[in-house]
């Protein structure tokens, strides 16, 4: 029987070996492999923060959010930094990503071994290539609608 070669598979095996119905245990055969990568005490911080671009800093583990991390050890976020798009990658694989609600943020807690990943805000457009704003055609625009608006308003009333 030929086998399909699928990459890596993440689990969770901690919970894996608490139920034995769990979704993470999963049945090995034949020519499976299972690789356990090394977890050392640091973190490794990446991406658009304000000590070096695209430079990987190492951190001791505090058991803190990824935003502690950034701030601290990092020099914090950069001006183009997305804040919103701060990924947490676990040893294990599986990654997380931060949480927005309006005007704070809530960044994933971060293990140890783990990489802390800063994405870049998309570039916009150059001020040279956008165009100039036409305050004519707009108060224009806007003054049709609303004498559209009014004269179906008084149509209805009368």
């Amino acid at each position: 029987m030929n086998r399909l070669d699928v990459g890596n598979v993440y689990l969770d095996l901690d919970k894996a070996m608490k139920n034995a119905a769990s979704k993470h245990n999963l049945v090995l055969n034949e020519g499976d492999s299972i690789h356990i990568p090394k977890t050392l005490d640091l973190v490794y911080i990446s991406g658009a923060v304000g000590n070096y671009y695209d430079h990987s800093i190492s951190a001791p583990f505090f058991g803190k959010r990824a935003g502690y991390y950034v701030r601290n050890f990092a020099g914090g976020f950069s001006q183009d930094a997305s804040r919103r798009k701060t990924y947490v990658i676990y040893p294990n694989g599986i990654m997380r990503k931060t949480k927005g609600f309006g005007l704070f943020n809530v960044y994933p807690r971060v293990k140890k071994g783990s990489q802390v990943k800063v994405m870049y805000k998309p570039k916009r457009a150059d001020k040279a290539e956008r165009k100039p704003v036409d305050w004519n055609k707009v108060i224009e625009n806007t003054t049709l609608k609303v004498t559209a608006l009014l004269t179906i308003w008084l149509l209805i009333n009368n």
